[in-house]
């Protein structure tokens, strides 16, 4: 219902709506959602869409990784306007923002679509916002990588509609 190409709307019929019931009931219960370790490294996936941004704070458990949270944000109408690159990047500042209690004096990695991101630690644009959004995660010890969209699909689909 939310590939690309379809419409934006959503057609709920009773099976759309019973499927939507499994899938959130596995999504939120063990073995899928698990308790945090803090002595596990966190895991912070993020991704932006035109309209949202969303996130999955996870930890790897027996070889697998397991959901501890799950996030999203409606994008404000002034938010909607910038470029790729800053909604991305808007993504993951809210997104440890939001996480800071969980990720606050850990080292933790950050897992984004947008390849041009990667950088983030090494920050010398002359965009004033994202300048700014690099000078806000400077308190945080992380890693950042990158992971082909089709490969992202738990924070892509928290970001879509």
């Amino acid at each position: 219902m939310t590939q690309k190409g379809r419409p934006n709307i959503l057609l709920w019929t009773e099976d759309a709506v019973r499927s939507f019931k499994v899938l959130k009931d596995a999504l939120t219960k063990a073995p899928v959602l698990i308790a945090p370790d803090f002595s596990r490294k966190f895991i912070v996936r993020t991704d932006a869409s035109d309209t949202a941004v969303g996130a999955v704070l996870s930890q790897t458990l027996g070889g697998e990784e397991h959901a501890v949270t799950y996030l999203s944000q409606i994008l404000l109408p002034r938010d909607q306007k910038y470029a790729t690159i800053e909604k991305e990047c808007l993504a993951i500042v809210w997104a440890i923002d939001s996480l800071r209690y969980y990720l606050s004096g850990t080292t933790f990695e950050i897992v984004t679509d947008h390849n041009p991101l990667t950088w983030l630690n090494q920050m010398q644009s002359k965009n004033q916002r994202l300048l700014r959004w690099c000078l806000a995660l400077q308190p945080y010890n992380f890693i950042i990588k990158h992971r082909s969209g089709k490969q992202h699909g738990n924070a892509d689909g928290l970001s879509r509609m």
